[in-house]
């Protein structure tokens, strides 16, 4: 299933890149660990249909011993907030960044029919199969890339 998505998201960043779409969220203030702010914004269907990122949160992100991801991954815990006034599905992909910048790897995640103001709160970490270049000793940051609601 994952495999699927994956697929699904770099059909969708090519027609973004095709059509000069941007989806992307930055969470500059979670890569250094932090708590990002809560936005301050009226959630609305409009809202969250025009720039879905808005629904997105990164909480938190770093090495750590997880019970589901092991020994010293990177994890990086969201939440996803349904800002619409009906049930939503979100797929969301992380990218996992080194020192300089340079992308390592990325990974994607899916709710499926969150309800209208209803927060999905879980955590992910990059699988060594989806690193492409480094290891995950390598992260330095984690970014929001893409976010579709449907």
């Amino acid at each position: 299933m994952r495999k699927f998505w994956l697929s699904v998201a770099a059909v969708a960043a090519a027609t973004g890149l095709l059509t000069g779409c941007s989806g992307a969220g930055d969470s500059s203030d979670s890569e250094r660990g932090g708590a990002t702010p809560t936005p301050r914004f009226t959630w609305s269907e409009e809202a969250s249909a025009l720039d879905p990122s808005r629904d997105v949160r990164i909480v938190k992100s770093g090495f750590e011993d997880h019970k589901d991801w092991g020994r010293h991954a990177y994890v990086v815990h969201y939440t996803i907030t349904n800002g619409g006034s009906g049930a939503a599905n979100y797929f969301v992909q992380f990218e996992f960044l080194d020192k300089d910048d340079d992308v390592l790897g990325k990974t994607g995640v899916t709710v499926d029919r969150l309800g209208p103001g209803k927060t999905e709160t879980n955590d992910s970490a990059l699988l060594d199969s989806e690193i492409e270049n480094g290891s995950v000793e390598d992260i330095a940051s984690v970014h929001v890339t893409q976010v579709e609601r449907t």
